[in-house]
């Protein structure tokens, strides 16, 4: 009986081990902020582009990627997914090709202005990234 009593502590113990390990805790924080794209950048809507960030934290832990759109007066028109469940610790997501006619779709009026915002899933952790453009040209106009 003794043994078992010794087994299910050590079990207990090394399944909140594992929990914190895998959790964004105070002895393992997370944080992320975005290095790409940067203050006032003219992305090209027609093709591929790399989002970057820096990423502290476990290896497991997911974010997602979100497009935030905006007026000329910084007021949000919305927001559209670019990604889902990408692997905090990459470091990188390769946006696109023509990523410019997921904005137009999905906006009723183009935004002046653009944020990236990363968040960590089941975490109250987030970067924005600085404003930015995107231009875009339909190929279906010329």
């Amino acid at each position: 009986m003794r043994n078992i009593i010794k087994l299910s502590f050590i079990i207990v113990v090394l399944v909140l081990t594992v929990v914190g390990i895998t959790g964004c805790q105070p002895q393992i924080p997370c944080s992320i902020e975005i290095t790409n794209p940067g203050l006032w950048e003219s992305l090209d809507g027609n093709g591929t582009y790399e989002i970057t960030w820096d990423w502290v934290g476990p290896t497991n832990k997911e974010v997602n990627i979100i497009l935030i759109g905006y007026t000329e007066d910084e007021i949000e028109l919305g927001t559209i997914s670019i990604a889902s469940n990408v692997l905090g610790v990459d470091g990188s997501y390769i946006w696109g090709p023509n990523f410019g006619a997921d904005i137009y779709t999905s906006f009723e009026d183009w935004p002046w202005w653009f944020k990236v915002k990363i968040e960590v899933i089941v975490e109250e952790v987030e970067s924005f990234s600085e404003v930015f453009s995107v231009q875009w040209s339909n190929p279906e106009w010329d």
